[in-house]
């Protein structure tokens, strides 16, 4: 009989135990459940992310089109400068070689002064002449 009790007892033991585990099994069913639902919203949210993901590389690309695009007239438009700023530097040395209007008419005034005195010489010189002429006409005149 004490096997019998023994046995009874064991399997009572035994049932505890599958009745523990069963609930520990039913437990960890819940868990794992409960897991699924994040692993599911998780995967969503991958999935929400890989698009977002994919949208801005797209957006990444066309800027980088855009920045090439950029730095081509910028290259451009720099050389355009360098050759404004040639030009200026040419423009800026020919300034400098012009005469101001004070200057220009001092210039003026002494060319001009120079124009009179050699109207004084003309005139006189023509006077001479005329006066040489007539002497010359008298001399002939007188030898005739």
């Amino acid at each position: 009989m004490q096997q019998k009790r023994d046995l009874g007892l064991l399997k009572q033991e035994l049932i505890e135990r599958i009745d523990t585990n069963g609930t520990k099994i039913e437990a960890n069913g819940k868990g794992i459940e409960a897991n699924g639902r994040s692993i599911e919203a998780n995967g969503k949210k991958i999935d929400v992310n890989r698009k977002m993901i994919k949208a801005n590389g797209e957006k990444i690309d066309a800027n980088g089109k855009k920045i090439n695009a950029n730095t081509r007239m910028i290259k451009a438009n720099g050389e355009k400068i360098a050759r404004l700023i040639t030009e200026v530097v040419k423009n800026h040395d020919a300034i400098d070689k012009t005469l101001t209007r004070e200057e220009y008419k001092r210039d003026h005034n002494i060319l001009l002064q120079g124009q009179d005195e050699m109207m004084v010489i003309l005139l006189r010189l023509d006077q001479e002449r005329v006066v040489t002429n007539a002497r010359l006409d008298r001399l002939e005149a007188g030898r005739n």
